[in-house]
């Protein structure tokens, strides 16, 4: 399982897509009406220092930003990650929050003969907290929710979750 996108949406619903099955060819897309485990949040929130890293804002903004989600992608020989995150910064002067983009980075140079350049490389740190936000993706996908698990063993799909095949 690949995670491809991950957000939460204006009405605090967990949208994702992922790629599935025999090499990752089979996309869905579901959204959540549940919420997700508390460990998913703070991996989401995790991700804010790393908005301020890459858009070169100052520190004190930390409090001022919400991300918003996280976009992944995979290239190159080695199928490299690199993601874009997307956030909001509350301002000021202004009622409507400030929409921010990361650059997207990746973890890995994409051609394995290519000398590092730390412009385009995403930090080992960053590296560590996008792949702990991935792991919360998929518990969130296997039914590990904030209430406990959804699927259990006799029990069929829940009627909370909209999964849809994407093409």
């Amino acid at each position: 399982m690949r995670i491809k996108k991950v957000k939460i949406t204006k009405y605090s619903r967990i949208h994702m897509i992922y790629d599935s099955g025999p090499g990752n060819r089979d996309e869905f897309g579901f959204t959540c009406f549940d919420k997700a485990r508390p460990e998913f949040y703070k991996a989401m929130e995790a991700m804010k220092v790393h908005v301020l890293d890459m858009c070169e804002l100052p520190e004190d903004y930390l409090e001022r930003i919400t991300i918003r989600g996280v976009s992944y992608s995979y290239g190159g020989e080695n199928d490299t990650m690199g993601a874009t995150i997307s956030a909001a910064m509350s301002l000021e002067n202004s009622y409507p929050a400030l929409n921010l983009l990361t650059p997207h980075k990746a973890s890995a140079m994409y051609s394995p003969n290519t000398p590092d350049d730390v412009k385009q490389l995403l930090t080992g740190d960053c590296i560590e907290a996008l792949l702990a936000l991935q792991a919360e993706c998929i518990k969130c996908i296997e039914g590990e929710r904030a209430q406990g698990s959804l699927f259990p063993a006799e029990s069929a799909s829940p009627d909370n979750i909209e999964v849809e095949q994407l093409n």
